[in-house]
């Protein structure tokens, strides 16, 4: 996740804390809050940089003014569109497993915060973060934070929604007074004072597929795929129509004519030659929505080639190196480094 993502989501974070404070701690005096954190008295409508900071450190003070468990009802607002690009991938992944690696980096990708995993036990999968030494002197409510609000993104991807719950949880951290609040959030037991942070899940939910179809969910995670697909949400001809559906519903077209053909109501012959009557193909048109994505999930978040070339749907990455380096006529990790060169010059 870039720098502008993060002060994105840091820009986010504000504003659903001054939401939360009016609604439900109307008694905080939220001018006060923002002088003890050396912010303007109306730090909701302030502009400028390191807006992801100057939330956590409005969260942090919220917690001593008379909100202790804000950091826990802050992160219960999550929701995927929070993590814009990554939100995508998660909608639009193989399987649970895939999604929550992809949800595991949008936590590692605030390196200065917070590192998570995917690990498999042998009962569970592990969801586990470690905080860095920047996080340590606001331990709690970054734990707080992040514990719910990686639920809810694993949530977003499951049919059960917010019906479906962990085995339970571990942190590292005391119990605090609310500590009721974290099972009422999280609906399954939480221990405190454990060795590791762990999210644990059954097993087997690491092979679900992820539903697809939800067209509206997937746009509102980012605005870069409203970007790369232009005019296609508006137009009616066949390109577009096949552009969206892989877009929207991957792993139900599965970038194959037939199965596209049928979510279409035509023949596989009928699509193929109405794509011919366009001057294109259905092969070229997943080359160009595959080559377009790949080239923003290089620039606009840290997974691997590997992880990048799986979530297309290649199955061995070195075909995903090829056909990436003959389109662009620039390998993926060259791209991937003159970009991050290009964006720390501005």
């Amino acid at each position: 996740m870039q720098l502008i993502e993060l002060e994105q989501l840091g820009g986010r974070l504000i504003k659903m804390l001054r939401h939360l404070l009016q609604e439900r701690y109307p008694e905080v005096d939220c001018a006060e809050l923002g002088r003890r954190c050396n912010l303007s008295e109306e730090w909701w409508l302030a502009q400028g940089h390191n807006k992801l900071v100057s939330a956590l450190m409005l969260l942090t003070s919220a917690r001593d003014f008379g909100a202790p468990a804000i950091a826990l009802e802050l992160g219960d607002l999550a929701e995927l569109s929070d993590l814009g690009l990554l939100g995508y991938a998660m909608l639009t992944a193989a399987n649970c497993e895939q999604a929550t690696n992809i949800s595991c980096h949008a936590f590692s990708d605030a390196s200065f915060l917070v590192r998570a995993r995917l690990e498999r036990a042998e009962q569970n999968g592990l969801i586990c973060f470690q905080l860095t030494e920047n996080a340590l002197p606001i331990e709690q409510p970054i734990m707080e934070l992040c514990s719910v609000a990686a639920w809810r993104y694993v949530q977003g991807i499951l049919p059960e929604g917010r019906t479906a719950v962990p085995d339970y949880v571990t942190l590292s951290c005391s119990a605090p007074d609310h500590a009721a609040r974290y099972s009422e959030l999280l609906g399954c037991p939480v221990h405190f004072n454990s060795t590791r942070n762990t999210i644990a899940l059954p097993l087997h939910w690491l092979e679900r597929p992820i539903p697809s179809g939800n067209e509206q969910q997937l746009i509102a995670c980012s605005h870069h795929v409203q970007q790369i697909l232009g005019e296609s949400y508006r137009s009616t001809g066949i390109v577009p129509q096949v552009k969206r559906l892989l877009m929207a519903r991957p792993q139900d077209c599965g970038f194959k004519l037939e199965n596209t053909a049928k979510l279409l109501r035509l023949s596989p012959r009928s699509l193929r030659r109405y794509l011919e009557q366009a001057g294109s193909s259905f092969r070229q048109i997943c080359l160009d929505v595959r080559m377009e994505l790949a080239r923003e999930y290089l620039y606009n978040t840290r997974m691997s080639l590997k992880e990048i070339a799986y979530q297309l749907g290649y199955k061995h990455p070195s075909n995903f190196n090829r056909a990436f380096t003959d389109y662009y006529k620039s390998s993926p990790l060259a791209m991937r480094r003159a970009h991050y060169a290009s964006f720390q010059q501005v």
